[in-house]
């Protein structure tokens, strides 16, 4: 009677153009309005070069190789050098049409010749102008200082080492020319993080989480005061806990195949990157289906409520449920975690979508099966809950 409970209501279930709508199109259809709104969150911003006035006060082959290789059109354009006078330059800042001016002033071979003491010569070539106006984009201007800076404290380095002792000149032009990195770059997880991921994470949390609304239906359809099917199941001679397993099994496989369409549909045709565990996406996807079937099902056996108040209250759950874990706002669980973490351990929205989000960020599995066991958790105390509802419920007359 199990398997035959469980056939029919899978049968009902792919009749009901309402549940097939919510459960299988809204969610793609979500999913290309998130891909079209914010598939390109991800990406990065475009570096351009950037405007820079160089005031040459003494004609340098050096310098102006230098400009020109940082201004070479390409990828890896660095600088779009404007030579000028220092009246025109300072025009050109003006008129904002540059981040700033260079001036130049290198120091001839003649000139160290004829200096008595290292202090007699520049040893700082380049120094930088920058209007106060132009405080819209202060990266820019940064950017030109810290360069400035640079090449002065290394042609610094490299003067007082010619004056002092030329014999060094090799080791310190080696030196220089050697860029030191810093920071090694390691991927934690198998896929790529971008913001727009934290959506897709969230729109599979609440597909999962829709799931209640088919919990909800059949709970209602298990009592005889709001369904004639119900009166009939309480006068038929199965018993209702079998009835009811049948009926959450039939469910979840309906719910489970809906969302292994819309995981499918993210992966192939929208290319979201999910990463390299797509065993995991498929256990969580069904901890929260079953989370959300259990969690509809826990509403529809509670009190005396007419259907429309339990559809309502249920609905109102689930959408706070999705909106404390990001679905409108995407860094909300953050927030969540930092002034209330607790919402967050009982949020199966936010369980998903974290389970979702470790799988993809961290090596190690600590945090996926931490939010796994907490879909598990919740799914078991609404089901008992639910379960032992319909087992109390007596009626007087059918």
């Amino acid at each position: 009677m199990f398997f035959h409970t469980m056939k029919y209501t899978l049968l009902n279930l792919l009749r009901d153009k309402g549940q097939v709508f919510w459960c299988v199109a809204f969610p793609l259809l979500l999913g290309t309005m998130f891909h079209f709104a914010f598939g390109g969150l991800g990406s990065g911003e475009s570096f351009s070069a950037i405007p820079v006035a160089v005031v040459m006060q003494e004609e340098s082959s050096e310098l102006r190789s230098m400009f020109d290789s940082l201004s070479k059109p390409g990828e890896d354009q660095f600088l779009e050098v404007t030579y000028a006078s220092a009246a025109d330059a300072k025009e050109l800042l003006k008129a904002k049409e540059v981040y700033g001016i260079i001036t130049a002033d290198l120091p001839t071979v003649s000139d160290y010749r004829n200096a008595a003491s290292a202090k007699d010569v520049s040893t700082y070539p380049l120094s930088l102008t920058l209007s106060a106006e132009m405080t819209s984009d202060p990266l820019y201007q940064s950017i030109l200082s810290v360069l400035v800076d640079r090449f002065n404290i290394e042609y610094s380095a490299i003067a007082q080492a010619a004056m002092k002792d030329p014999t060094k000149l090799p080791a310190l032009l080696d030196a220089v020319s050697t860029e030191v990195s810093y920071i090694r770059h390691e991927s934690l997880g198998a896929g790529s993080v971008d913001e727009s991921l934290t959506y897709f994470f969230n729109l599979i949390a609440m597909t999962c989480l829709y799931a209640a609304m088919i919990g909800n239906t059949l709970a209602i359809s298990n009592q005889a005061n709001l369904s004639d099917l119900g009166a009939r199941r309480n006068v038929s001679p199965v018993p209702r806990l079998l009835a009811a397993l049948g009926d959450l099994t039939g469910a979840l496989i309906f719910e489970f195949s809906s969302l292994l369409i819309t995981i499918a549909y993210l992966t192939l045709v929208l290319k979201v990157d999910f990463g390299n565990h797509l065993g995991g996406v498929a256990l969580t996807c069904l901890c929260g289906c079953l989370a959300g079937l259990s969690l509809g099902f826990l509403v529809g056996c509670i009190g005396q409520f007419s259907k429309e108040t339990k559809f309502g209250f249920l609905m109102a759950a689930i959408m706070i449920c999705c909106f404390l874990s990001g679905l409108m706002i995407g860094n909300m669980r953050a927030l969540v975690e930092d002034f209330c973490p607790l919402l967050n351990r009982i949020n199966p929205a936010a369980l998903i979508s974290d389970a979702l989000y470790s799988l993809v960020v961290y090596p190690s599995y600590t945090r996926f099966f931490t939010n796994i066991a907490g879909l598990l958790l919740l799914s078991a105390l609404f089901c008992l809950g639910g379960l032992a509802l319909v087992r109390r419920k007596k009626y007087a007359s059918l």
